[in-house]
């Protein structure tokens, strides 16, 4: 029980800003954390429907919307968000493997990646706006806890892609049995929460993303960094409201 809770600070110590204190560090354990990925996404849905149920006591639906995406992109300390504009910055910049590397690694934004957060900000805006009330808190739950398992089912079945350190350098170390199956019920789990039909299209549309990501970066760059997860989680998060929208609307 003491290294399953030292595990999961670790993953709310490197995914998220929540304060941990000290923890019993090693690469290996940072690693192993990945188990809890989907619980942290659990934490930061929850922290968004929280600011979202608040913020309609006072203000309108929109100011509500707003109050949800802007806490939870505090809790994580923009982290992914950051990794979406690496990822167009870096793949859309460069022509070789040593240059998108390169420019992902490269702390200045570009006008890729500008042009991404702007569209994925608007893309979040719009169709949480659109999703009733009262479902909003756990649809925000649900998205974010299954499109973090996407990106540990990236770790498990690809390669990671630099040779020198990194920040994310302990994803090239493979998953243990454990820790895959337990990120995956974790990752399940909050579909229940929701209709069947829903989560069944959803499953279907993450893993069409997630074939086109892999074989992609694996083409260009042979395989995956950091950015590239936290870029599959935003896109697998964003499909999750429009595919609940979409079958909401024609059902």
């Amino acid at each position: 029980m003491k290294r399953q809770l030292n595990l999961f600070l670790h993953a709310l110590q490197f995914y998220s800003r929540i304060p941990t204190g000290k923890i019993d560090y090693s690469e290996e354990n940072l690693t192993q954390s990945l188990r809890y990925f989907p619980l942290v996404g659990i934490i930061v849905g929850t922290v968004g429907a929280i600011a979202f149920m608040l913020s309609m006591l006072v203000f309108p639906k929109s100011v509500a919307v707003v109050a949800a995406i802007i806490s939870m992109v505090a809790v994580t300390g923009a982290l992914h968000e950051d990794g979406v504009s690496d990822f167009f910055d870096g793949f859309g910049g460069g022509y070789t493997k040593e240059r998108i590397l390169e420019i992902m690694k490269d702390s200045h934004v570009g006008a890729y990646g500008v042009i991404a957060l702007i569209f994925l900000f608007l893309g979040k805006f719009s169709l949480l706006f659109s999703i009733e009330i009262d479902q909003l808190p756990v649809v925000l739950i649900a998205a974010h806890a299954s499109s973090r398992f996407m990106a540990v089912l990236l770790v498990k079945f690809s390669r990671y892609a630099r040779t020198e350190k990194s920040k994310s350098s302990h994803s090239r170390n493979p998953l243990s049995r454990t820790t895959f199956v337990t990120a995956l019920i974790l990752g399940i789990l909050p579909l229940f929460l929701i209709s069947w039909l829903i989560a069944i299209c959803a499953v279907i549309i993450y893993l069409i993303i997630f074939s086109a990501v892999k074989r992609y970066v694996e083409k260009k760059i042979g395989g995956f960094t950091g950015d590239i997860l936290g870029t599959l989680q935003q896109l697998c998060e964003i499909t999750f409201y429009a595919t609940y929208i979409g079958v909401i609307t024609y059902i």
